[in-house]
């Protein structure tokens, strides 16, 4: 009788040979090139000063996928109340101040 053992090889994975799914059928798609890159604006100088730039943010990631991500938008002083709305608003008050003291005032008397 012999005394073999049957010992396995420790083989550890770091996931490095992992492919997902995506990028293989990605690749036999579009084979090897680089994925397709958002195209810049043409004429950019033309268009109006108003038209965000949406290319510019954009990140590829390990998988070969576009990532755009939102830019942040100019800040600006908001303008809310209007004057004309606070002149409104300050009427509706006088008014709602107005008919709660008429009603206190005929509870009062009621009672």
């Amino acid at each position: 009788m012999t005394n073999d053992t049957n010992t396995l090889e420790r083989n550890y994975s770091d996931g490095s040979e992992l492919i997902p799914a995506e990028v293989g059928a990605r690749s036999f798609r579009e084979g090897s090139l680089p994925p397709n890159t958002p195209a810049p604006q043409e004429n950019a100088q033309q268009l109006d000063t108003l038209t965000p730039n949406t290319t510019g943010g954009y990140t590829v990631d390990q998988e070969g996928l576009i990532n755009n991500y939102a830019t942040t938008p100019e800040m600006y002083e908001a303008n809310y109340p209007s004057p004309h709305k606070q002149h409104k608003y300050f009427i509706q008050g006088a008014i709602a101040t107005v008919f709660v003291g008429l009603l206190v005032s005929i509870a009062f008397v009621i009672s």
